[in-house]
């Protein structure tokens, strides 16, 4: 196990990377300034390795970087802004850093590169992911059956009882793998007396003469808690995973709701609901999609051939394969946004990746759910008070998508190139074409998505940021 120091200012991202790292059975210590950092080498301080953001707000990576080597620590540089080969030549040969990563990364790769200067060895996806699966199975296998416990996005059945907002069990997807049930002693006996010897012992021989090795298996946190809503909101958790480019799932709980989200690469790919009008049968019951016996029909007919309500309801021609992919996407979507305005509650994340072959492929990109969502969900009142007239608005330095990932309209995109920190909010509604929901919806979003951000002073044109000498 190694101890690992994270000077990171996106405190998001810090919090996945330090959780990756305890899932790994290292122990990591997040700090979002680099006065942070500097008090946390003091005299009784241990770090085996360090991951250190050359932009921070308050001094240049470069100082950490030099402390750390002082130290005697090693260290991996990380920059959204410092990027190229001039900056990774500078970051390692002039500042002593280990190896050096541009914005976005792989997360994994990064981590590999931590360990190593850690002098620790890697742990394997195929060792790290079996753990996991038991961690998670552990959890996910409760009280109720299968049949019961429906995921959000594909449910074994849905009963034609009238909706609820009662949160049922946790929301689950199928285990990634089954545990194959145990022969009973009498009955692997009879098995083997019928065959002739030397066959009839073979595995009573076989074991004694090379005992199946005991493998340690490390603690792992439970979901590895991360933090509080309170702190953070779910748009940002959502730039964290795309900015890692990171597999995994996103755990999301308030009072007795429970809402879970799965990651490929960064990109939302399933979520999962203890809410039953959440679940896939009740959503297409909503958007009017199935009527009230089309989804007992569907019921019915899972339950007689243990079905999950999506391939009961193609079998009986409900739905084509295009309208339940459409539903399914709308329907992650409204889990995630019901989210958007939480402001307490926890979350927690997990490396388990998706398992599941029979998954209809999704792929929804973060950027457009946020910016989307927002335009969904907020109303006017609320976007009035969280964008007030006076704010202004700043491209942010390392945003976490690239503006040609976002669709933006054309008054989108020339709201955008207003938000320079020289306008003010009213003065940004009074250029734009959109109307003032749209606009303030739109600066919101991209707010949120870490494409714009609020300053307290406009900085000084003249000044020049370097992270060299």
């Amino acid at each position: 196990m190694a101890r690992l120091l994270i000077v990171e200012d996106n405190q998001e991202l810090a919090s996945l990377i330090a959780t990756v790292a305890q899932t790994r059975g290292h122990e990591a210590l997040t700090v979002f300034t680099g006065e942070s950092a500097l008090e946390a080498l003091g005299p009784h301080s241990r770090f085996d390795a360090a991951l250190v953001d050359l932009l921070l707000p308050d001094i240049r990576g470069s100082e950490v970087l030099g402390a750390l080597r002082a130290h005697g620590i090693p260290a991996i540089a990380v920059s959204g802004v410092y990027k190229g080969d001039r900056f990774a030549q500078e970051a390692t040969q002039v500042h002593g850093a280990r190896a050096f990563f541009e914005k976005p990364f792989e997360l994994d790769t990064v981590m590999d590169a931590l360990e190593e200067a850690a002098g620790v060895p890697p742990v394997t996806h195929g060792e790290l992911l079996d753990e996991v699966d038991l961690l998670v199975l552990e959890e996910l296998v409760q009280e109720e059956t299968p049949a019961q416990e429906e995921s959000a996005l594909e449910p074994v059945s849905e009963p034609a009882s009238e909706p609820t907002s009662e949160p049922t069990s946790e929301p689950t997807s199928e285990p990634a793998f089954e545990q194959p049930e145990a022969v009973p002693p009498e009955e692997a006996a009879g098995v083997s007396e019928a065959l002739p010897l030397p066959f009839a012992q073979r595995d009573a021989v076989w074991t004694e003469a090379a005992p199946a090795p005991v493998r340690q298996r490390r603690q792992l946190p439970e979901w590895s808690l991360a933090g509080d809503l309170s702190h953070t909101s779910v748009p940002r958790l959502l730039n964290a995973y795309y900015e890692a480019r990171h597999h995994g799932e996103l755990k999301l709980r308030q009072g007795t709701v429970l809402k879970v989200v799965y990651f490929e690469a960064g990109r939302v790919v399933y979520a999962a609901s203890n809410l039953a009008p959440e679940r896939f049968g009740r959503f297409c019951l909503r958007k009017g999609a199935l009527t009230e016996a089309q989804l007992a029909e569907a019921a019915g007919y899972a339950r007689e051939h243990s079905l999950r309500t999506g391939d009961a309801l193609l079998k009986r021609g409900l739905l084509s394969p295009k309208q339940r992919r459409h539903l399914l996407e709308e329907q992650v979507k409204d889990i995630l946004w019901s989210t958007f305005a939480w402001t307490e509650g926890q979350y927690g994340f997990s490396p388990m990746r998706p398992q599941r072959a029979d998954l209809v492929p999704l792929s929804l990109f973060p950027g457009d759910l946020i910016l989307e969502g927002v335009a969904r969900t907020e109303t006017l009142v609320a976007l009035r008070q969280r964008m007030a007239p006076g704010r202004r608005l700043f491209p942010t330095a390392d945003p976490p998508y690239g503006l040609h990932e976002l669709k933006l309209t054309g008054p989108q995109a020339m709201l955008l190139a207003f938000a320079d920190g020289t306008k003010t909010v009213e003065d940004l509604l009074a250029l734009t074409d959109l109307s003032e929901r749209e606009a303030l919806a739109t600066l919101r979003g991209l707010e949120l998505s870490g494409v714009l951000e609020e300053r307290q002073q406009t900085p000084n044109r003249r000044q020049r940021i370097s992270f060299g000498l």
